[in-house]
């Protein structure tokens, strides 16, 4: 049974956008329609995975007049063609004021728990539709965590197996792992037979500068839509945790994920083949609680190359 038109508007970076792919897929059953209202690039690539069928920019500047006043005409014509919309934003001042310029139902879900809270960021939304009426309570078994090619069925990659990508980047240089122990880990995978590459993101130039002085290809993209392109021709992945790995994760990779300063239990990417790695460690994950690592990090540094090379062993042969 479908409810008409749903608009999705959220205002975070990658991987906050990917953790609801989930609960997109699941709300995709009640609404004939959804469209999301995002930062450009992130709508590009929700669009180009068959979550969406149209995206709008957060950055448009008639999108910032819901800031302020007088609210430009465009942004009211496009939100006044929805019978629902959903934000996740902490901003309560957002929902007051689409409130006052739509009738359609306005419902507000946190983007992500309160710090403390041990919950996964996925389970969270999941709990916050339920309680607002805009989904069924349903057995996890029933959720889609993964993009599953019987899902959307026109934009299967084919795949190379023993192509394997390895992303030492992430939103914050306190969760990257050495990157030495990235360069060694991919010498293990390579005598292994696997053919283990490097990607990064724009903003990680510096990692970029690194592998060209030591003579290692690299692929350096700018477009996430050819990002997620890459990684779906791939057999496997590896990273720190970031949106990066969250969206290999989604895309059904075998994937390791090596968390340091942040909590996995509250951002575990949720796919069924995915490792995560993380040493047992008195001290709690302090990156969301405190503007900087501690002097010794152990979370990260101890973390040994033979331990992320035998998680990868079994994410890729489960």
């Amino acid at each position: 049974m479908t409810d008409s038109s749903l608009l999705i508007i959220h205002q975070g970076a990658l991987g906050d956008v990917v953790m609801t792919f989930p609960a997109l897929i699941a709300l995709r059953k009640k609404f004939g329609r959804i469209d999301m209202l995002c930062q450009g690039q992130l709508g590009k690539l929700a669009a180009g995975l068959g979550l969406v069928a149209k995206a709008y920019p957060l950055e448009a500047a008639y999108v910032a007049t819901l800031f302020s006043k007088p609210v430009d005409k465009k942004i009211k014509i496009i939100l006044a063609a929805y019978s629902t919309i959903l934000l996740f934003t902490f901003a309560s001042d957002l929902k007051k004021n689409i409130g006052q310029i739509s009738n359609g139902r306005c419902f507000q879900i946190p983007p992500r728990p309160p710090v403390r809270e041990k919950i996964n960021v996925t389970e969270f939304i999941f709990k916050n539709l339920f309680n607002c009426g805009l989904l069924e309570a349903c057995n996890s078994d029933d959720r889609h965590f993964t993009r599953q090619a019987r899902l959307f069925p026109d934009t299967a990659r084919p795949v190379d197996s023993l192509k394997i990508f390895i992303h030492p980047g992430a939103g914050s240089i306190r969760k990257r792992w050495p990157l030495a122990r990235f360069l060694e880990l991919a010498d293990i995978l390579k005598k292994k037979g696997l053919r283990p590459g490097f990607i990064c993101g724009p903003a990680e130039q510096d990692l970029a500068d690194e592998f060209a002085k030591q003579n290692r290809p690299i692929h350096v993209l700018s477009e996430l839509t050819d990002l997620a392109d890459l990684l779906e021709s791939a057999g496997g992945y590896v990273g720190n945790d970031s949106g990066v790995s969250h969206l290999a994760s989604f895309l059904g990779l075998p994937s390791v994920v090596i968390f340091g300063p942040t909590d996995p239990l509250r951002w575990r990417p949720p796919g069924a083949r995915v490792e995560i790695v993380r040493p047992e460690l008195d001290c709690n994950p302090c990156f969301e609680i405190e503007p900087e690592n501690c002097p010794e990090p152990r979370c990260l540094t101890d973390v040994s190359v033979e331990t992320v090379a035998r998680a990868f062993e079994r994410a890729y042969q489960g």
